[in-house]
């Protein structure tokens, strides 16, 4: 028994029936069954139905024609799986269409265009134009009889009048009327951010769970290094979602991404990632090596420790440069355009390709940037930086709408970090922290070697030294009123206590360290998921075991 959608689609010719039946296969898989192996192109893109063809169609009458076109739809429903949709291009007669209601009963749907007799002429006449001798409109066009034009827009489920619409937008109208978008109710995308001021540790979480998703989408620019331990050894990503090279998910960076093009391309490179995983919007900023110098020759670096990677001056000049056509986007840069595509088709367009998502029911996981204290309208100014890094911010560059959010999860550290202080005897500081400590005081406390621990605590962008201090639970607070998480992820619970290194269980971790999960969980409502115990820096990647799991949830995609 056929079960699957089947659609067929009249109209005169240049209504747009080819052209819809080849985006509906491009965009929504389904199968297209057409009169003949010449009538693939897109209708309103080419010549269709050239004279050979007609006479040859002239010849058949109503009923072999029908009998052929009912036969080539069975052939595919036989051929193809059995929850594939499939549009037949086309029918023009009623007797026809009836032919198909009785072969398929309610499964089908009939989807009639239409649109004025000039409008109709002066489409033929554009495709047309440059042929040798083409044939008049009233002898291409199948449909001509007008009982027949009236019994199928009578009989339609569908008719859209495509007179003011191109074939995006038929194809939109069409869409809906078959219910093919996704409800906003169905929430898949979890977002992870920093709850500090940023290198919580945000990419080995984001490397622990990348396993369970089926895309990964990035935003923020080259000034955030997430550094990520696995068996193919320690790497920083600057662009591309933390573990992108120990998974096989979908990679989309959005439009709100700020790209450093060598750094960039290096990674692509390096992580061995191909073009039918990694996607990149068009409208994503380039940084120029001038916005670089203007930050690192500006005031930034030397007043409030800025990493100097241009993203914040790129972000501005964009704004500032509108109309001048000074400001790259990655539709305007050639080496990106197996990611990127082509106008027209921008298959790299960030909305485009969680549609697709959305509709197969698969799970998304947005990695945030930096952290909530540094978001340029929530942070302490002016020792912020120059994105909103708050959940709400990170959405609005993804393109992601607040109703598909699922899973908020929010990661501290026990000790938050700021970069060192700007270089100089100036006065100058990266921000304020407001139980400062030292690196020697926490490894006094938790029983971890001193040194160890100051040479690892170097940003990953630019490799300056942190500066450390107390948890500050009032900042956490803010944290969490600004992105109201639904999960929090400890990170560093080694320095908090050096054996708690050797955890795997809850239960083995230090009474301590236990009560500290235990007040997060009260003052930000929400459970303490996930706990990173330590990061594995030795050479030795035979024990990678980080993490404590203690999640009552899974990210995996249930759908086939």
């Amino acid at each position: 028994m056929e079960t699957r959608q089947i659609v067929v689609i009249s109209g005169k010719t240049c209504s747009g029936k080819s052209e819809l039946a080849s985006l509906l296969e491009k965009e929504f898989g389904f199968a297209v069954v057409r009169g003949s192996p010449a009538s693939q192109g897109a209708e309103w893109c080419r010549p269709m139905e050239q004279p050979n063809l007609l006479n040859r169609r002239r010849e058949l009458d109503r009923a072999e024609f029908e009998q052929c076109m009912l036969l080539k739809t069975k052939a595919k429903c036989a051929s193809e799986k059995d929850s594939q949709p499939l549009v037949v291009d086309h029918l023009y007669s009623l007797d026809q269409v009836l032919r198909f209601r009785q072969a398929f009963g309610t499964n089908l749907v009939h989807v009639h265009l239409y649109a004025s007799d000039s409008t109709l002429q002066e489409r033929y006449t554009k495709r047309v134009e440059g042929d040798i001798d083409p044939l008049p409109y009233d002898e291409v066009n199948q449909l001509r009889d007008q009982y027949e034009i009236k019994a199928l827009k009578n009989d339609a489920d569908v008719r859209i009048y495509t007179e003011r619409s191109d074939s995006s937008d038929t194809l939109v109208r069409v869409a809906a009327r078959l219910h093919l978008y996704t409800p906003p109710e169905v929430r898949c995308v979890d977002v992870l951010i920093g709850g500090q001021y940023g290198s919580e540790g945000k990419g080995n979480i984001v490397s622990y769970l990348a396993r369970e998703y089926n895309v990964m989408v990035r935003v923020g620019g080259p000034n955030a290094g997430h550094t990520v331990a696995s068996s193919a050894g320690s790497y920083t990503y600057h662009h591309l979602p933390s573990g992108s090279r120990d998974v096989t998910a979908r990679l989309l960076l959005g439009p709100g991404m700020t790209i450093h093009l060598p750094g960039l391309l290096k990674e692509i490179e390096e992580c061995g990632i191909g073009d039918d995983r990694l996607f990149i919007d068009p409208h994503a900023t380039i940084i120029e090596e001038d916005d670089i110098g203007t930050e690192k020759q500006g005031h930034l670096v030397s007043t409030i420790a800025s990493t100097g990677s241009g993203s914040g001056a790129a972000a501005a000049r964009r704004i500032l440069d509108r109309g001048r056509g000074t400001v790259r986007l990655a539709r305007d840069v050639e080496s990106l355009r197996q990611y990127v595509g082509t106008p027209g088709n921008y298959h790299g367009s960030t909305t485009d390709r969680l549609e697709e998502a959305y509709r197969s029911g698969h799970s998304i996981l947005l990695e945030g940037t930096q952290g909530s204290g540094l978001s340029i309208f929530h942070g302490p100014y002016p020792h912020v930086t120059s994105r909103d890094t708050n959940v709400a911010g990170c959405i609005a560059e993804a393109g992601i709408s607040p109703s598909r959010i699922r899973k908020i999860l929010m990661v501290v550290r026990p000790m938050p970090i700021r970069v060192g202080d700007p270089d100089g005897d100036q006065g100058h500081t990266s921000g304020k922290l407001k139980h400062p400590t030292t690196f020697d005081e926490i490894a006094r406390s938790a029983g971890l070697e001193a040194p160890a621990l100051n040479a690892a605590e170097k940003t990953s962008t630019t490799n300056r030294n942190r500066r450390v201090g107390w948890f500050e639970w009032d900042q956490f607070r803010k944290a969490c009123a600004l992105n109201a998480p639904t999960d929090i992820v400890l990170t560093f619970a080694d320095y908090l206590q050096s054996t708690n290194s050797k955890a795997r269980r809850f239960e083995q971790l230090d009474s301590e360290t236990i009560k500290f999960v235990e007040e997060l969980e009260r003052v930000s409502q929400a459970p303490v998921s996930l706990i990173n115990t330590r990061f594995p820096r030795d050479p030795d990647t035979s024990d990678l075991r980080s993490l404590i799991d203690r999640r009552n949830w899974t990210a995996r995609s249930r759908r086939k």
